[in-house]
């Protein structure tokens, strides 16, 4: 690995490093946020023994490389699956586990002395799980709310994006590039992790960022040809680093803005109008009344105004109740109805991000309890 190849490392590390703190929060709650976490810590693993491999150049690290690699794939098969809340197809998921088994097994056995081979195998294997995780998150994107629909258009841009550079880090099929794009690519995916939440997550704001931070380096570029200096590997590191400035600013206002349902409605008025205008998740929120689900049978819809909250994920009894909150929800491209009341039933449609969303559940049925007692 060249100098910059190392620092390109480097800053993907520390970038990896960030986007993993930044959905420590969200995680502790389980769902996407949790199997993000894990996804993350695996990239941060695999670059920190890349940096590793400059100083102590071995058949073992090659091999421990190897096995972080082969589960790369199952681990992110998962965050889609959980995205989308549908099971990808058992052959995709028996492919997944066999191949990160297998190649594990492989990395610490015949990979010590076949690792040419071995290395090409385990790349067309991660390519070939990738392609099988962007079909399914097409596939399945309409089965889910607007946001989350968002957030699944954002994560397969990434991926689609990531899979080309990735090809790069196997030296056996591109010997002469002077640094590889595996660094870019864990670049490109902790980015779009970041645009994970709430309206953020549109596939347009994660271009915006690539191509600010591709701006970067063509500034540089453009420095160069006017000094005649060659200074493409420099060109590269700015656009790595303003990619990082980009992940930490995001996450910094994420942050920022992350206060809660709670802490905006404690502030509000005594009455329902205040509550509801309190937070943009509920002001943008739609608001059902009856002509919203008139064509549902009455007791189906009072069935439905039992519960606080009903997300598409939640069990809520019989699978006909459950199929008509699912129809609702996808009606109004929402992931919660919440109950603003039982008699006359009515609800209100919100469309919330893919991070965090067991806590905003809590929240909401804490809302939703509030209003009942409002006048």
């Amino acid at each position: 690995m060249t100098a910059i190849g190392a620092l390109l490392t480097a800053i993907a590390l520390l970038a990896s490093l960030v986007a993993r703190a930044g959905v420590a929060s969200a995680a502790r709650g389980g769902g996407v946020a949790a199997h993000l976490r894990r996804l993350l810590t695996l990239i941060a693993l695999l670059l920190a023994l890349r940096l590793f491999g400059l100083v102590l150049a071995s058949s073992v690290l090659v091999a421990a490389m190897m096995v972080v690699a082969a589960w790369l794939p199952l681990v992110t098969l998962r965050l889609a699956e959980e995205l989308v809340r549908r099971h990808a197809p058992r052959a995709v998921k028996l492919l997944a586990l066999a191949g990160a088994g297998g190649f594990s097994v492989l990395a610490v056995t015949l990979g010590l002395v076949w690792t040419g081979p071995a290395i090409i195998a385990l790349a067309l294997f991660q390519a070939a799980v990738v392609v099988a995780i962007l079909m399914h998150l097409l596939a399945q994107r309409l089965t889910v709310s607007l946001a989350e629909r968002r957030a699944a258009d954002t994560l397969a841009l990434a991926f689609a994006l990531a899979l080309p550079l990735l090809a790069t880090d196997f030296t056996r099929l591109f010997p002469d590039l002077p640094f590889r794009g595996g660094p870019f690519a864990a670049l490109v995916f902790v980015l779009a992790c970041s645009r994970l939440a709430g309206e953020a997550s549109r596939p347009l704001r994660l271009l915006r960022d690539l191509a600010v931070a591709a701006g970067a380096g063509g500034l540089v570029l453009l420095a160069s040809q006017l000094t005649a200096a060659p200074v493409l590997g420099f060109a590269a590191t700015a656009s790595a680093a303003a990619a990082l400035v980009l992940l930490v600013e995001h996450f910094a206002d994420l942050s920022s803005r992350h206060e809660g349902l709670l802490l905006p409605i404690a502030r509000a008025g005594p009455d329902e109008a205040a509550i509801l205008a309190a937070h943009p998740l509920l002001a943008n929120a739609v608001p059902l009344a009856a002509d919203a689900f008139a064509d549902l049978p009455e007791d189906l819809v009072t069935a439905l105004a039992a519960w606080p909250v009903v997300t598409a994920a939640g069990d809520i009894g019989s699978g006909t109740l459950t199929g008509a909150a699912r129809e609702l929800l996808s009606r109004y491209g929402a992931s919660h109805l919440m109950r603003l009341s039982s008699a006359p039933p009515r609800f209100l449609a919100i469309s919330a991000g893919a991070l965090d969303q067991d806590r905003l559940t809590q929240e909401l049925t804490i809302v939703a309890r509030l209003l009942e007692r409002t006048p």
